[in-house]
């Protein structure tokens, strides 16, 4: 009745060129749902997410190095202690607040802490700092190491891991409960020596939080190689070492330890970040180097580190843009 009313009230020829657009509307707008249905979802372009691991710039303060983070293009701090670079130290010497305060005068976070020293079964005490100040993952070495592990080999070796996975579990439980993933980095003496062992941890791992950080550093710098074992891991890898091995990171001249950069050492990264690419990873991205000797920084000025860290990363965005 309503309806009737109204129309009665317009005028025919006003009354029809409305009628006549609302049906073309109406169509229109099924239409357009229908194109929306049957069209393929067009997904974001592929970015990696950096992290900046503090040991880059040695012993220096971290409430320095904190302005770097944007500068170098990153989301968050990965913070590193004991020789390699002491900033988790920094941060309990000056008091949890404090540093807090800082985080949230710069506008940045953490976003993961690597406990190298003291290892899993010890990270404890740090999960819960570390997720206070922003973080979620904790990265580690793998350990297992001893007489004979390096000659380890198929089943022996899958023991092996499976046994180090089970001595871990302690770790793993106390993560899972906080809510904090864990990234086991294949790391040089321990049982993740061969490109054979990544494949066996990520079969020994049960636990959704646990997964692998990628350390082409530490595997042979066969680049085809490298790019199959990183799509074999899948969602298993949680956090990627841009490193390469270049002339190693002994007692170097300053020039031959940058060989471990991308895009200065002859490694080609682009079958790694094809992998990463069709995995959509989304894990943390550090771009990385061991400076000699451990713990000294990249080079002596926080703005040249800076500098450095982004001419490796501009290499890694150029190979991203072309995949």
């Amino acid at each position: 009745m309503k309806t009737r009313s109204v129309h009665r009230a317009l005028p025919r020829r006003r009354f029809l060129q409305l009628s006549v657009g609302t049906a073309v509307l109406a169509g229109a707008g099924r239409s357009s749902c229908l194109r929306a249905a049957s069209a393929p979802a067009v997904s974001s372009p592929f970015k990696l997410r950096y992290v900046l691991s503090t040991n880059q710039y040695g012993t220096l303060p971290i409430a320095d190095i904190l302005p770097e983070v944007q500068r170098a293009g990153c989301e968050g701090l990965d913070v590193w202690a004991g020789r390699w670079g002491n900033q988790r130290e920094q941060i309990d010497a000056m008091g949890h607040d404090a540093f807090a305060a800082l985080l949230a005068r710069h506008r940045v976070g953490v976003s993961t802490y690597t406990c190298m020293d003291p290892g899993f079964l010890k990270a404890g005490p740090h999960l819960k700092a570390m997720k206070a100040f922003g973080g979620n993952m904790v990265v580690a070495g793998f350990g297992g190491g001893g007489p004979g592990a390096n000659d380890l080999r198929g089943d022996d070796l899958r023991r092996a891991i499976r046994a180090q996975v089970e001595r871990l579990k302690p770790a793993f439980d106390l993560a899972g409960e906080q809510g904090v993933k864990l990234a086991i980095e294949n790391h040089l003496n321990s049982l993740l020596e061969t490109p054979d062992s990544l494949p066996m941890l990520a079969d020994a791992i049960s636990a959704s939080h646990v997964g692998v950080a990628f350390a082409p550093f530490h595997l042979p710098q066969d680049a085809a190689l490298l790019g199959r074992l990183v799509g074999d891991l899948g969602d298993r890898l949680f956090y990627y070492y841009a490193w390469q091995y270049g002339d190693g990171s002994g007692n170097l001249p300053p020039a031959a330890q940058k060989q471990q950069l991308p895009g200065v050492g002859p490694l080609d990264f682009a079958p790694m970040l094809a992998a990463l690419k069709r995995h959509r990873f989304n894990g943390w991205t550090s771009v990385f180097m061991h400076p000699t000797p451990r713990g000294s920084p990249l080079h002596q000025s926080i703005p040249a580190v800076t500098a450095e860290l982004n001419r490796a990363r501009a290499h890694l965005e150029r190979l991203v843009a072309a995949l």
